[in-house]
């Protein structure tokens, strides 16, 4: 696991199945009430054999393929009036039902259908206008069928359970419509971010390939240039030596000087060169190598993990972890004989804490003891205010745990390698 990472994002296939279920449900619901108050009141007809059973049996039919098609066709999205052409039909049906002898009440749950319809097909303004419609409807069936006085209670009650049922359903599609727009651009973050760390490594490795190269052209420039001229005077000298003695001694004096300032460049350049390419690297990248380079030259399989959060480090603090991990790995290599790795590395509020663990033979010795490698690692954590110790893993084998603190006092004394 790359400590710079992202948490994983849910299942894919899981996200379309629950997007899928979530869209189609809501219209599986109407189709349902639909059938199931079509069935209900053409049982009513045929039933007492009233003389519109045809009719009702024509009308309802009309009324559950426009449903179908509405669910299972797109032609009715392909514009805005075909969408108010489609529900002007299906409420036309339903008021014809409606209104039918012997007029049964029970085409009015046809408009709560028409109602999630609406609040699906159109903007606010225009959906609540067609619920308001229906609700005018359904208070002329009520008031016609059951006077002013009876008819006007249960028609409230209606009107305001049509938009219920139509903000419900428009707040649930609106939900789960932000929910496939998060997940799309978690899953954009998540393809950014591992383009960006790509960039930066390549980056990171381009910048320290350049620095080298740099310093390649300045030993050949400076150092190379006065070896090669101190050759030159050399033999020169070497001819002179019989024939002009004082001469020969002067060119090996400008000679002794010009390896003088050579070896004073050549010194610089090797102190700029003395750190190992890693610890000029950041140091997730670093662990990374070096766990890969472990990997590779000893066949045992490594899991390290990085705490996403990590705090910055300054060069002592990145240098000593690093160090700390490579002696770590060296020992496993020596002495566990290991079948398994971990590294964890964690950032906490005041400290940084890097562990080991093996799954081999567990440590030999004390903890208060311990070859020459362990004793630096105690000294290099003592120097940054931290501590080191190795100690018995529980489910076997050992674990080196190496913690410093975030400050330290910095006017502490280097540690020499």
């Amino acid at each position: 696991m790359d400590g710079n990472s992202v948490p994983p994002s849910p299942d894919p296939w899981l996200q379309r199945l629950q997007s899928l279920f979530a869209n189609r449900l809501l219209n599986l619901s109407g189709l349902i009430v639909t059938l199931s108050v079509s069935g209900l009141g053409l049982l009513e007809y045929f039933l007492n054999d009233y003389p519109a059973r045809w009719p009702v049996l024509t009308l309802v039919s009309a009324l559950i393929l426009l449903n179908l098609s509405l669910h299972f066709n797109d032609w009715w999205d392909r514009g805005l009036w075909r969408r108010r052409m489609l529900l002007a039909l299906m409420a036309a049906l339903t008021i014809a039902l409606l209104f039918i002898p012997p007029s049964l009440s029970v085409w009015i749950i046809i408009f709560f259908v028409l109602s999630v319809v609406a609040s699906m097909m159109f903007e606010p303004r225009e959906w609540t206008l067609w619920i308001a419609a229906f609700a005018i409807i359904s208070t002329a069936y009520f008031v016609t069928q059951y006077g002013w006085a009876r008819g006007l209670y249960p028609a409230i009650i209606y009107a305001g359970a049509f938009y219920f049922f139509a903000s419900f359903a428009k707040a649930t599609a609106d939900a789960q419509a932000a929910q496939q727009r998060s997940q799309q651009l978690y899953e954009e973050l998540q393809a950014a971010h591992r383009q960006l760390q790509a960039y930066a490594r390549r980056v990171e490795q381009l910048t320290i390939m350049e620095e080298r190269g740099r310093l390649a052209r300045e030993m050949h420039d400076t150092v190379g240039h006065r070896l090669t001229v101190s050759a030159v005077q050399l033999e020169a000298a070497q001819r002179l030596i019989t024939q002009n003695p004082e001469k020969a001694a002067e060119m090996v004096a400008t000679v002794r000087e010009q390896i003088l300032q050579a070896l004073a460049e050549l010194r610089e350049t090797v102190a700029a060169l003395r750190a190992p390419v890693e610890e000029d690297l950041s140091l997730p990248v670093s662990l990374e190598r070096l766990v890969q380079q472990f990997r590779e030259g000893t066949g045992i399989p490594v899991e390290l993990v990085l705490d996403e959060a990590l705090p910055d480090l300054d060069p002592r603090q990145r240098k000593a972890i690093y160090r700390a991990a490579q002696e770590s790995l060296t020992n496993v290599q020596k002495h566990a004989r290991a079948g398994r790795v971990w590294v964890r590395l964690e950032g906490r509020e005041d400290q940084v804490r890097l562990e080991v663990e093996d799954d081999g033979v567990g440590p030999a010795t004390p903890p208060a003891a311990g070859g020459f490698g362990l004793r630096g690692l105690r000294e290099r954590a003592a120097q940054l205010g931290g501590a080191f110790h190795l100690e018995a893993r529980p489910a076997g084998g050992a674990r080196a745990v190496f913690s410093i603190p975030l400050r330290y006092n910095e006017n502490a004394p280097e540690d020499q390698e």
